[in-house]
């Protein structure tokens, strides 16, 4: 019952993709969906896109191993969305026609452009495989499934996805996001329900029992640059929803997907809302599951409650209900689908946009609405051939994200000189973000942490005794990056080029 509840999600989400082919007959379409998508449908868009499977492992098993202190991560989303409604959708739906990598071109030169535009191809390809292979855990944690199954699993989920993407361009994403959104949250609600009210004692004793525990706890403010605290999770959130919210292909290209700049911006504050409730909601079920498997001795399997990413998918596919674990399964899918779909329409959008056109000027409409749908298979086979990948080897999860430090350390940096500052020229950019890339990758390689989650703390100790190591936590590095970039770029444009000033209308000032 639970994979034929899964399977009639699958053939509905085809179905749904396929509704919109026959309408995508030119590029403009595909990736734009004629600019006519309704606000409140491209927030829920947004949100499916920015939430993955991460949310049925990890937001519950932070909350689960420690406390809710990550939840102040999301404490700082407001702040960035009043930056990119005031500044950010303004200036993009102006200025850009379809990537969000344009707008560095037109203010810095082609190199900025090609900087973006390799931060975002292989930070998103490493993600698309890995939230396959996210999805590949929960599922091995829902049904002990392993081996081949598992590999004939991330194939179904990818072709798929392929599919409905491939056909119905960005108006069938965002309308299956629709659906995927709802199905996730309906899957956190209703697990949440569950372990309240099949607890033992009830909902009154499983909050009690976590709250004694001090599975409650929002902050910890003793500060120290090497551990968990308030300000180094706020400032996290802040740089890494900054990066979402203002420089991000799939959130840009959702901001010129509605009929006005006020739509835009209201499917924005939709995306924070729903961001909001689905961290508050899967925090809670994790710290809800510890008191329900502290007040039940033996069971949840040692092996599990030694990996707390998996205990929600364990008590999906073990404590609920036939049926109702299908549906919950279904809300699994849709949250890397809806993640995976996003990123393919998205990097098919920056192929055709800042490479094909480039290359193929003479090229008709007829030949780039051709390349986009090619673009969507390729770099959903590679997703897939990917995750089956990273199947064997599970320290690559750290691996992408030690990456993805590293390559976009300058990203918000670049775009934030070209936007707020006049007087930032391409040489003083260049020189800041040379500094400041050298300095993320040097953090990264140094910060012995880092290094011993990626399995290389052995590389930290052929370094040279007398080059200085990076000791704070990894976690602040996306902060200080930025900022380096953002004021080293400043100083050396003023050093550089005196007498510089951009050309009006690519920066937020009128004049």
């Amino acid at each position: 019952m639970d994979w034929l509840i899964v399977a009639g999600y699958f053939i509905f989400v085809i179905w749904l993709g396929s509704r919109f082919g026959k309408r995508q007959t030119t590029t403009g379409r595909y990736f734009l969906g004629n600019r006519k998508l309704p606000g409140w449908a491209v927030g829920m868009s947004i949100f499916a896109t920015i939430i993955s499977s991460w949310t049925f492992l990890a937001i519950p098993g932070k909350s689960f191993k420690v406390d809710m202190q990550y939840l102040m991560t999301i404490s700082t989303i407001p702040l960035t969305a009043l930056i990119a409604t005031f500044f950010i959708i303004p200036v993009f739906r102006k200025k850009i026609h379809l990537s969000a990598y344009e707008y560095l071109e037109r203010r810095f030169g082609l190199t900025a452009r090609f900087y973006g535009n390799i931060v975002f191809i292989s930070g998103h390809c490493f993600k698309m495989g890995m939230v396959l292979y996210l999805l590949c855990l929960a599922i091995e944690g829902a049904t002990g499934w392993g081996g081949q199954y598992l590999i004939y699993l991330i194939i179904i989920v990818g072709i798929v996805t392929i599919t409905y993407t491939f056909f119905g361009g960005i108006e069938g994403v965002v309308w299956t996001d629709v659906i995927q959104g709802f199905l996730l949250l309906s899957g956190g609600v209703i697990g949440l329900l569950f372990i309240l009210f099949t607890a033992h004692g009830g909902p009154s004793e499983v909050i009690a029992t976590a709250a004694d525990a001090g599975k409650f706890r929002l902050a910890s403010f003793d500060f120290d640059w090497k551990n968990v605290s308030i300000y180094m999770l706020v400032c996290f959130g802040f740089a890494h929803y900054l990066a979402k919210y203002t420089t991000d292909q799939t959130v840009v290209q959702r901001y010129l997907l509605a009929p006005s700049s006020r739509q835009a911006a209201r499917s924005l504050w939709v995306s924070v809302l729903l961001l909001w409730v689905v961290w508050v909601v899967f925090m809670v079920i994790g710290a809800l599951l510890w008191a329900y498997y502290e007040t039940r001795p033996g069971l949840l399997p040692d092996a599990v409650r030694a990996k707390p990413d998996q205990v929600f998918a364990y008590f999906i596919g073990h404590q609920l209900p036939v049926g109702v674990t299908g549906l919950i399964l279904a809300g699994v899918f849709a949250a890397a689908m809806s993640t995976l779909s996003s990123d393919l329409n998205s990097l098919a959008s920056v192929l055709v946009d800042d490479f094909y056109n480039k290359l193929a000027k003479a090229s008709s409409d007829k030949a780039r609405f051709l390349f986009s749908r090619l673009s969507v298979i390729v770099s959903g086979l590679c997703a897939i051939g990917l995750a089956i990948a990273l199947r064997k080897e599970k320290s690559m999860v750290d691996a992408f994200f030690g990456f993805s430090s590293v390559i976009a350390g300058g990203i918000i940096g670049v775009f934030f000189l070209g936007l707020f500052t006049r007087r930032c020229s391409s040489k003083g950019l260049y020189t800041g973000l040379g500094v400041g890339v050298a300095f993320v990758a040097w953090a990264s390689v140094t910060n012995e942490p880092n290094m011993k989650r990626l399995g290389l703390d052995w590389l930290v100790r052929l370094m040279p005794q007398w080059l200085p190591k990076f000791e704070i936590n990894i976690l602040w590095l996306g902060l200080i990056g930025n900022l380096m970039v953002f004021i080293l770029g400043y100083a050396a444009s003023l050093l550089l080029s005196g007498r510089y000033r951009a050309e009006p209308g690519l920066t937020v000032y009128k004049n």
